[in-house]
């Protein structure tokens, strides 16, 4: 039982390592759990994997993901997440970027961006100015100053740029 613990202890940690928000700063807590696990308010997942405690490995779906507390990120921060599922209230994507770490699938077709920089729009204030990514309405207390083109924000790798983000302004 012991060695069990030390190699679960040794992956997780191996895996927290190697996951893209390892170099992002600091944040919340982060857990290991089972791929059905309910994400909590204020999480993101920030890798997919195997995990022999979720189960035998090998299908060609992922059995495990890392979740990360992004509920203490200050105004203005940013974390880095697989896009899906959506962000916690007041997070925006403000960047999107691929990485092998947020497949869910051990098949990926690479085609499409599939992690977000997410920036806390929480608290911002007045004046400041920012490009979120996707034609989409401005957020509660903002305003949408134009609609444009965002290299930052292709969806599709490879694919053209295209009327992708919306530059707003807090009020």
């Amino acid at each position: 039982m012991r060695l069990l613990t030390a190699v679960v202890v040794a992956v997780v940690a191996v895996t927290a390592l190697l996951s893209p928000a390892a170099g992002a700063a600091a944040r919340g807590p982060s857990q290991t759990v089972c791929v059905n696990t309910p994400i909590p308010t204020g999480w993101v997942v920030t890798w997919y994997g195997d995990w022999y405690i979720c189960g035998q490995p090998g299908t060609i779906y992922y059995n495990a993901k890392i979740i990360q507390d992004i509920r203490d990120t200050r105004s203005g921060g940013t974390v880095v997440g697989c896009i899906n599922p959506p962000p916690p209230a007041g997070f925006y994507a403000t960047a999107l970027h691929y990485t092998d770490s947020c497949n869910p699938s051990t098949s990926p077709n690479r085609v499409l961006n599939n992690q977000q920089t997410l920036t806390n729009l929480n608290g911002m204030p007045s004046g400041r100015t920012l490009v979120i990514c996707g034609y989409q309405p401005a957020p509660p207390g903002w305003t949408v100053l134009a609609v444009v083109q965002a290299y930052q924000c292709v969806y599709a790798r490879g694919g053209g740029i295209g009327d992708n983000a919306v530059s707003i302004r807090k009020l």
